[in-house]
């Protein structure tokens, strides 16, 4: 029974961040997304995704590893715009 439960709350917070994925990929935008976020939110995923392969727990270890996949989906596209949005700002003359 722990396991079951442990294996929706996996899925549901994995499955979560689809919807944004989606919406990140029609618009190519993902500056509301914090730098700051997005790095705890990767040392915590990371930290967790270790912790599941020393308990061998693979609803912990599927779970990090996806939201983690699409963590990094978040960061390329956001990195994409910055540099987009830098490359039309004009250059200002010292």
């Amino acid at each position: 029974m722990v396991t079951l439960i442990g294996s929706l709350a996996a899925a549901l917070t994995t499955a979560c961040w689809i919807p944004q994925v989606v919406k990140l990929y029609r618009l190519g935008d993902a500056d509301e997304f914090a730098w700051p976020y997005l790095g705890m939110l990767m040392v915590g995923l990371t930290s967790w995704l270790v912790y599941g392969l020393f308990r061998h727990d693979l609803p912990l270890i599927l779970c990090n590893a996806i939201t983690g996949v699409l963590v990094v989906f978040v960061v390329v596209v956001k990195v994409r715009g910055m540099r987009a949005h830098a490359q039309k700002l004009p250059v200002e003359a010292p």
